[in-house]
Formats: structure tokens, sequence, C-alpha cells
């Protein structure tokens, strides 16, 4: 089960679960230029503006205070044994716990998010959104994309997610309704979402500060184009230095009868754009769709499911997505329906899927166990981390660049990487 507390998930064993946009004045066109400058923040109009001009030919590996490197380490007490492919699990992503989302662009270039209200009730922190960066052998020192509230009651940033682009352009939301964008280390002064639509409370919707509350995605398929989803369906869309009018989906009033109200879920919730023109993403049992002029519902394959279930989704292709829910998967090709769940992960609870390709596909679980998809089939489950026990109801998240790197990571801070399944020895003469 999720908690957002008064700022998102607290530190419970029986609880819990950025952008290009029209304050993003980006001078980033995806193309990969050659000079970096520290990120800015620009005022235009009556509306903040801001953006990161990113002028790497190819990501920079972060620095920082290193943590050991998966090749020295050694499996302790609680640490699975190594699955084929992966790293044996880690405890040093530092400050540790707290840690709700990671975006790859390569298996030098990782980005952490996290801390906020997950790290504010404990002692010697000060809740602040963090983010901690990857460069292929051990993790920076934190930066803060958020920082902590002026008072010490809050409110803290709430589940902090991210997503990165080639620049490399990185932005990072809070479910409170605020957003930043930098280049993975340096982030600009957050911004406030713009309002969305107002509509009538869902009445399963306990509200911010209770168990599964509020939780956010982001996607940015170029640093020209972003989509930011909540679970209570607003979705909020940034398209070449222009907010479009914020939606605000509903669901039928109680019995059917009555005004609509806010579409709810509690859970995290899915979004994916592989193109700036295509974008699914998904809140309970709904799924909505951008094609590249407005957003639409589309019926699923799969009813509400009782308490606060994770819906994750991954587009490798416009015409291919597959989505995440509970122990199964439902894919749509094309313009096909949703297929009907199929279990692969049996026991399990789904938490993230990535698919950097149409043949590859890795989900992880809240446990820590991985599934993978080659092409044809779903493996077995793997265990690749321990279970979390500080901040067992975060999640766990995983980020793939390609079939030969992938890496998931816990609330906890545990972390795992994946560089492909064992070579075989070429065959004798």
């Amino acid at each position: 089960m999720r908690t957002s507390g008064t700022g998102g998930r607290k530190r419970t064993a029986t609880t819990v679960a950025a952008v290009c946009l029209a304050w993003l004045a980006c001078s980033c066109t995806g193309a990969p230029p050659t000079t970096r400058s520290a990120a800015r923040h620009v005022p235009v109009g009556t509306a903040p503006v801001v953006g990161v001009t990113s002028t790497t030919a190819a990501p920079t590996r972060p620095t920082g205070t290193a943590s050991v490197a998966p090749s020295s380490a050694a499996a302790g007490a609680g640490v699975p044994a190594q699955a084929a492919g992966w790293s044996v699990a880690l405890s040093t992503l530092p400050p540790g716990g707290g840690m709700t989302s990671v975006a790859c662009l390569s298996d030098t270039f990782c980005i952490a998010a996290g801390g906020g209200a997950n790290q504010a009730d404990l002692t010697g922190t000060d809740g602040a959104g963090l983010t901690e960066s990857w460069d292929g052998t051990a993790w920076s020192d934190p930066s803060t994309a958020f920082p902590a509230p002026d008072q010490p009651s809050g409110p803290w940033p709430v589940l902090p997610v991210i997503t990165c682009t080639e620049g490399p352009f990185c932005v990072v939301v809070e479910a409170g309704g605020a957003v930043t964008n930098g280049d993975g280390t340096d982030w600009i002064a957050p911004v406030a979402l713009p309002p969305a639509p107002s509509v009538a409370p869902n009445p399963s919707d306990p509200g911010p500060g209770h168990p599964g509350a509020r939780e956010i995605s982001v996607a940015c398929p170029s640093a020209r184009f972003c989509a930011i989803v909540d679970n209570t369906g607003s979705i909020w869309t940034w398209s070449d230095g222009t907010w479009l009018p914020t939606r605000s989906f509903t669901a039928p009033g109680p019995g059917g009868i009555g005004d609509p109200v806010a579409l709810y879920a509690p859970g995290r919730v899915g979004l994916a754009c592989p193109t700036p023109s295509a974008c699914t993403a998904v809140i309970g049992s709904t799924a909505l769709d951008w094609n590249g002029s407005a957003w639409s519902e589309e019926p699923v394959a799969w009813g509400p499911q009782p308490g606060p279930t994770s819906a994750a989704v991954a587009c490798p292709t416009p015409s291919l997505c597959a989505i995440v829910t509970g122990s199964a998967v439902s894919v749509r090709v094309g313009t096909a329906a949703w297929s009907p769940p199929t279990s692969i992960d049996p026991g399990g609870v789904l938490d993230s899927i990535s698919c950097p390709t149409a043949t590859f596909c890795m989900a992880a679980d809240t446990a820590g166990a991985v599934v993978s998809w080659d092409g044809s089939t779903w493996s077995a489950p793997a265990t690749v981390l321990p279970a979390a026990t500080e901040y067992p109801g975060i999640g766990t998240t995983v980020s793939c660049t390609s079939d030969q790197f992938c890496m998931v990571v816990n609330g906890d801070g545990d972390y795992a990487t994946f560089t492909g399944p064992p070579t075989q020895p070429a065959a004798g003469p």
C-alpha cells in the first residue's frame, strides 16, 4: 500500500507509493550541440519561463563522491543471489532510501530522483527533492531539484519522478504540482504547473496528505515536447514553448448518476510518449491517448482493482504499447484493442516497465523481481533486489536503454544493473 503524507509517501512498513515546458524556454533542438552552459532562469511575459541550454555531444559523466561500484561489491545479508546478466544488488545510492524514479540515457548516464516527503521524517534530513547521477561506475553527491520548504511542517516535494532525453535534458516533476528541468546535475528554480480545470472531487480520493493521494508521471520524447499526468485525471501538455490547454478527465458520479467527478485511482500512474504525436497514459483502469492534437479516453481490457495498484506503460513505437498492472501485462498493437491481461509475474505486483525496442522489455515488481520480454516470450521472474524494508511502499523503477543495459532501483536506494545475458562460448571447429 502506498502513502502520500502531507508531502508524499512516508517511511513506514504499512503504507505508501519535468519539462521543456511553456515556462521552459528551451534553446534545445534535439540535435547534439557542442558545449554545455549552466542552468538559467529566463522570465518571459507574465509567466515564469525557464530553460536549460544543453550543448554536449553526448551525455556527460556526472562527478561527485563515488560510491562502491557493483563489480567490487559482495552480496550481503538480504541481497539476492546474482541473476544472469545482473550485477549484485547494492545499497550504496546516496543518501539511501526514498528514491522514487530513475531514468537512463546510456550505461554511463542514469539519474535517480526522490527525497522530499520520503525523507522529511528522517533525522538529519530537510526533505528536499533530490537527484543523484550514475556515470557507469559510481553515484555522484546528491543535487537539489526541489528545495526543502521554509516551514518545518512542509509542504515537501511529493514523490518526484524524472525523465531524460538527449542533450542531456532532464525533467523532474513532483505530485504537489511543481516541475524543474536541467542537465541531471544543475536544476532551474521549480515552477508551478498551470492550474487544471476544476471538477468535482472523486469520493474515493482522500485528498492530499492521505494514503495513495497523489501520484504523477512525466514523459519527454524530445526537448520540445513533454506530457505530465497525475492520478486525479489531470494532464498537462507542453509543445514548442507553449502550454496547451490542461485537460481534467472525469468519471461518472457515484452510482452512475449526478455530475461527473474527477478521474482518480490510487497508486502509480503510467505515461509513455514515443514521439511528440503519440502518448499513452494509464490511470487505474483508464487509458488516455494523445494523437498530436488532443487527448482522448479509450476502453481497456481490465476493470477497477481493489486498493492502490500501480499502472505502468511503455511504448517503444507509436503502434506498440504494453501496460503492466497487478501481475499482468496487456498489449496494444496498432489500432487494435488492448489484449486481455496475461499474467507474467504470478504472485507479484508490477510497478514499472521499460521497452527500449519492440523486441525487448523489462518489468519490475514491488518485491525487487524482474521479468523480461525477448520479442516472443516473457521470462520467469528473477529477483535482482532485496525487498525494501525502510520504504516498502515507494515502489521499484526500471529504465532500459537497450537489451544490453537496464537499471532497477527500489525505495530503499538498492539498485542493480543489467548488462545482457552471458555471452555463449563459440562452438568449436
